[in-house]
């Protein structure tokens, strides 16, 4: 058929089509072709809900590529593996099985280099331009040689037309038929004898009834069946006694799937009391009679054509399918040992499911317990976070999700829309013993998982959530439609709510179902990222505007698209009049552009701002618009005349530095809208606000004795504030020409230094706010400063990777640290002052010793979390036992910073900048951008000393 982009092969269950595909597999032209480079996933009936599906598509996108990137929704899952793919050499993908198109189109995004082979019953699923091949009945000629296949002895003709006619030259069918001739021949028969006895079987018991000279219908679904039924109970009445009902209860096993016989050995113990050598010498008579495929990997397993399978189910009844299944579940309880009491005193499983070994079970349990009509039972399982944490280290985040989502339970969808909100955080981790706790860390704001979640200890080393997280979503939030391939910068919804769009940067708008959150389509076009969305208020069109300074007007339901030229920098917001007939632009080149919609020409030039407007609305009746920038000011417009008609001031931003007082009571946060809070430690409560600075905070300091606390601003200052009064004490503002972004003080409060984008230190005296020493030799800015603990030196990190050491009395430079890629974000020194850490934005945390001026270790935390990480703080635990780090990617780390093991980690959901321990070494502030969090820390085991 030579090189298309898929093939599909379609017909009838048994014919072969897998069997067809498994041969293209193995060609040789086709190995050769793709380098070995062929994988194969199967779809089945059984897979049918979005979560089943997105757990298929990871299943297979960690098989294929090692990625463990987490969705909830199928299509995002199948876009990523989509990018993934075409980032890989060219491959063939063998989707076995297909039902429904559904399951389908997440495997046929992306990958342009990759080829793709479906086998399916229904033509109809195939996508438009598939190579499609039919495969249905054999020829006369291939029939004959399955029918005969290692036969020495012919058969009449007669019988053989018999048998062609009676299994409709179903492959099937006739390899059943072909190893019961064998088998009877095994026993002294005649091939003759054998053929005529099947044959007469087919004739009493097939779809042909009393006509021999008809053939079978394979088309009638009904004779279909009972040509199926004839034939494997054919089959089956060469097996011993008992054997018959025994193969039938192998029906209540998943479709598809690989049997372990170890569970077959304990079901049918149950069930009929056989041994085990009895129940493998039974799986091997069956495998020889062509009724199931035997394999001996993994200890022995077996699996079940979908079509006898389907048979055997028939045949048990709803009633045989629930107490077979009960006792499967029964059975293999029976091995387990009893769980121990649900943390938090929940009602959870009895047995502890989550020490069974067997990856078929963890897959399926939750469906031969609601087949068992144990409902409840399977409620408690999939509840529990035993289970949840076993199935997220085996299987990531879908398998939970998925297993949730098929309990038919008011209760299960709830867990599943809360465990859906943070699935996004809990991919694979190292170590990954702090999974765990990451999952309770984040379940723990849910009344579902609080009990469970909050009274659960660790083995390991683990923080605990000691304040409520800042970061949890809104109660409002049904899932997070994860993902976009980058930053996700702009979301519009429509006016009558049925669906939504968002701009992402990496350069692609989407649009979403609001009801499944699935993705109904994706509009490529910008040749940057796309930083504002809007829809108009009929939806019919939206609008998005971009880095590459274009405003691009799409078609929703075609994705056609027109472009809007005129900004001379990146276009960051858009708003539609109400009306649908003109839209507003504001862009990185200070300007705010009126649009024609039906000429696309700009009708006025709207400037006012000093710097890049970032946000823009219009008024419901369409007479005035407001537009926001990056000078902190809100602009007021009448739209008709385009003058200003008002200013207003007044916002928040980032918290950028922590700071907490040396009795752990209190601790302060320094934020990009200018101010510092101060907050109590036990409550979370804020008991003052700081206003003063004319620029963000990005450094906080408190003294030793609690009394006051030191500030730099990128306003070029730092302030110094009494802690009691909330007032500013002193401004030590002759010094650094440009942003402060460092401070520490003297462990005897009469000093403290400050780093700035001046490439300098500056020394100050604390009682009269005059500086005492300038300390010059960074080549770039100065991000970082420590002070040692008897206050003889000072540690100071830049913008140029180097870590200088400074003697405070001369302020002469000691030494120069070099090794960082990147340039050095975070300075800390271990308390009796032998050691320092660094952390940079090389992705790696260095331990030095400061006699030799070497680095002892390197701590890589881009290989933690597997991505590119910036380091932007670090801090040494007041025992010097431990060292934490925490990065841009939200992640906080915990090191023994002398054996260089990483001892546990937690993710938030965004980026952090900064951390403090507590004086007492067991807790943990860390700040970011969406707050603050507080985390009690459990070392469960003694570091290195």
């Amino acid at each position: 058929m030579g090189i298309t982009a898929a093939a599909g092969l379609h017909g009838a269950g048994g014919f072969g089509k897998t069997t067809l595909a498994e041969m293209v597999w193995a060609d040789r032209r086709i190995q050769r072709r793709f380098r070995g480079r062929i994988y194969r996933v199967t779809l089945g009936l059984d897979v049918r809900s979005r979560a089943e599906i997105t757990a298929k598509v990871a299943e297979a996108t960690r098989f294929i590529t090692g990625d463990t990137t987490v969705f909830d929704d199928p299509d995002l899952a199948g876009a990523h593996l989509g990018r993934l793919l075409d980032a890989r050499p060219p491959m063939l993908l063998l989707l076995d099985d297909v039902w429904s198109a559904e399951q389908l189109a997440p495997f046929l995004m992306g990958g342009a280099r990759c080829r793709r082979l479906i086998t399916t019953r229904l033509p109809e699923v195939l996508p438009g331009g598939t190579y499609s091949v039919r495969v249905d009945e054999m020829s006369d000629g291939q029939a004959r040689q399955v029918l005969a296949f290692g036969l020495t002895e012919s058969l009449p003709e007669d019988t053989v037309l018999g048998l062609l006619r009676a299994t409709g030259r179903w492959p099937l069918l006739l390899r059943i038929c072909n190893q019961y001739v064998h088998r009877r021949i095994g026993t002294g028969m005649t091939a003759t004898a054998a053929s005529a006895e099947i044959l007469g079987k087919l004739r009493r018991d097939g779809p042909t009834g009393l006509d021999p000279s008809g053939a079978v219908d394979l088309n009638d679904p009904r004779a279909r069946q009972t040509a199926v039924t004839a034939a494997v109970e054919a089959g089956a009445a060469l097996l011993p006694a008992g054997g018959f009902e025994r193969f039938t209860e192998l029906g209540v096993f998943a479709e598809d799937e690989f049997i372990p016989v170890d569970l077959i050995i304990m079901l049918w113990q149950a069930t009929g009391a056989l041994r085990p050598e009895q129940s493998r010498d039974l799986c091997s008579m069956l495998g020889a009679l062509s009724l199931l495929e035997l394999d001996s990997a993994c200890g022995g397993r077996v699996r079940l054509h979908d079509v006898i399978r389907d048979h055997l189910r028939s045949r048990l009844g709803n009633g045989g399918v629930q107490r077979v299944n009960g006792a499967l579940v029964d059975a293999i309880a029976a091995a387990l040992p009893l769980a121990d009491p649900q943390p938090g005193g929940g009602s959870g499983p009895l047995h502890a499911w989550w020490q069974c070994p067997d990856r078929y079970l963890a897959d399926h349990l939750v469906m031969h317990l609601l087949d068992a009509g144990r409902v409840r039972d399977a409620e408690a399982l999939a509840f529990d976070l035993r289970w949840i944490e076993q199935r997220l280290a085996k299987s990531g985040a879908t398998a939970p999700l998925a297993d949730l989502d098929q309990i038919p339970t008011t209760p299960a969808r709830q867990a599943a829309s809360d465990f859906a909100r943070t699935a996004h955080l809990l991919a694979p981790i190292t170590p990954a013993h702090a999974l765990g706790a990451i999952l309770r860390s984040r379940l723990a704001g849910y009344d579902t998982w609080r009990p469970q979640a909050s009274t659960w200890r660790s083995a390991s080393p683990a923080l605990y959530n000691r304040w409520r997280l800042p970061d949890m979503p809104d109660p409002a939030t049904i899932r997070v439609l994860a993902r976009h391939a980058a930053l996700v910068s702009a979301v519009a919804i429509s006016s009558d709510g049925t669906w939504l769009a968002t701009g992402s940067h990496d350069g692609t708008a989407r649009m979403w179902d609001s009801a499944t959150g699935q993705t109904t389509g994706t509009l490529v076009g910008h040749a940057g990222s796309v930083n504002a969305v809007a829809i108009s208020s009929d939806g019919t069109w939206l609008a998005t505007g971009s880095d590459d300074a274009t405003v691009r007007i799409w078609d929703p339901a075609t994705g056609a698209t027109g472009t809007l030229v005129g900004h001379a920098g990146s276009v960051n917001a858009v708003a539609i009049s109400s009306d649908g007939t003109w839209l507003a632009t504001g862009s990185d080149d200070g300007t705010v552009r009126i649009w024609d919609l039906a000429t696309g020409d700009t009708t006025a030039t709207l400037a006012g701002h000093a710097g890049s407007v970032g946000a823009v609305a219009i008024s419901p009746d369409g007479t005035w618009l407001a537009t926001g920038g990056n000078d902190g000011v809100v602009q007021l417009w009448d739209a008709a005349s385009g003058q200003i008609t008002g200013t207003l001031t007044g916002h928040l931003g980032w918290v950028n530095a922590v700071a907490i007082s040396s009795d752990g009571t209190w601790l302060a946060t320094g934020s990009d809208d200018g101010t510092v809070r101060i907050w109590d430690w036990a409550t979370g409560q804020t008991t003052a606000y700081l206003a003063g600075h004319g620029g963000s905070v990005g450094a906080v300091a408190i003294s030793p004795d609690g009394t006051w606390l030191a500030t730099g601003s990128s306003d070029g200052t730092v302030r110094i504030w009494d802690s009691a009064t909330g007032q500013t004490t002193g401004t030590l503002a002759a010094g650094h020409l440009g942003r402060v972004r460092a401070v520490a003080i003297s462990p005897d409060g009469t000093w403290l230094a400050t780093g700035g984008n001046d490439r300098t230190v500056r020394i100050w005296d604390s009682a009269n706010g005059q500086t005492t020493g300038t300390l010059t030799g960074h080549a770039g800015r100065v991000s970082a400063v420590a002070i040692s603990p008897d206050g003889t030196w000072l540690a100071t990190g830049g913008y140029d990777g180097a870590v200088q050491l400074w003697d405070r009395a001369t302020g002469e430079s000691t030494a120069t640290l070099t090794g960082h890629a990147g340039r050095v974000s975070a300075v800390a020194i271990s308390p009796d002052g032998t050691w320092l850490a660094t952390g940079s934005h090389d992705d790696t945390v260095r331990i030095w010793d400061l006699a030799t001026g070497q680095t002892t270790g390197t701590l890589t935390v881009g290989q933690v979390d597997h991505a590119n990480k910036q380091v932007s703080a670090v801090a040494i635990s007041p025992d010097g036992a431990w060292l934490a780090a925490c990065d841009d990617g939200g992640a906080v780390q915990l090191w023994d910073p002398l054996a260089g093991d990483l001892a546990t980690l937690m993710r938030t959901e965004g980026e952090l900048c900064a951390l403090k321990w507590m004086p007492t070494s067991d807790a943990l502030a860390v700040a970011g951008e969406l707050g603050l969090y507080l985390y009690d820390f459990d070392p469960a085991t003694q570091p290195t000393i």
